[in-house]
């Protein structure tokens, strides 16, 4: 079936697979590298933390980061970076499109809610908009099969 007689279903969501994966890949490259790993991610996230108005969730989290504190920050940049190229190619889409799913949900319970403290971030609703229109995207990637053209897992017959 196509769509305004120009493309099929199958290529718009390729399409949307494709743009969502770039916004991924984008996430990673406006990144301050130096400062983002050395100090500035597990310093924000622990003061978010150390203001959550759930506490027994901040610890969970507190506790998950805070294991090794020297490798997390790479782990989310090459989280971000695996999740981008997955999705652009499409290779191990499913895969790529869940831990997307997990990686938008993680950004919107620990910085998407108000924090006790306000001043440690006070623009707690701004960014939160782009996490709930990815969620909505990924879900739909992931189940509407949006691997089935210009991908590297329908080139492969992978899924």
């Amino acid at each position: 079936m196509d769509i305004f007689q120009f493309l099929t279903i199958e290529q718009w969501l390729a399409i949307l697979r494709i743009g969502i994966g770039l916004w991924w890949i984008k996430s990673v490259l406006h990144k301050e590298y130096p400062k983002f790993v050395q100090t500035g991610m597990m310093g924000w996230t622990n003061a978010l933390l150390d203001n959550h108005p759930v506490p027994a969730f901040a610890a969970v989290i507190r506790r998950i980061i805070n294991f090794q504190p020297t490798i997390f920050p790479y782990l989310i940049v090459l989280g971000e970076l695996a999740v981008g190229i997955g999705l652009t190619l499409g290779f191990l889409t499913p895969i790529a499109a869940i831990v997307a799913l997990l990686l938008n949900f993680n950004y919107i319970t620990v910085s998407g809610v108000r924090p006790k403290d306000i001043t440690i971030n006070e623009c707690f609703r701004v960014d939160q908009g782009q996490n709930f229109v990815m969620i909505v995207a990924e879900i739909v990637i992931f189940f509407t099969g949006s691997w089935a053209v210009w991908s590297l897992d329908n080139l492969l017959g992978l899924f």
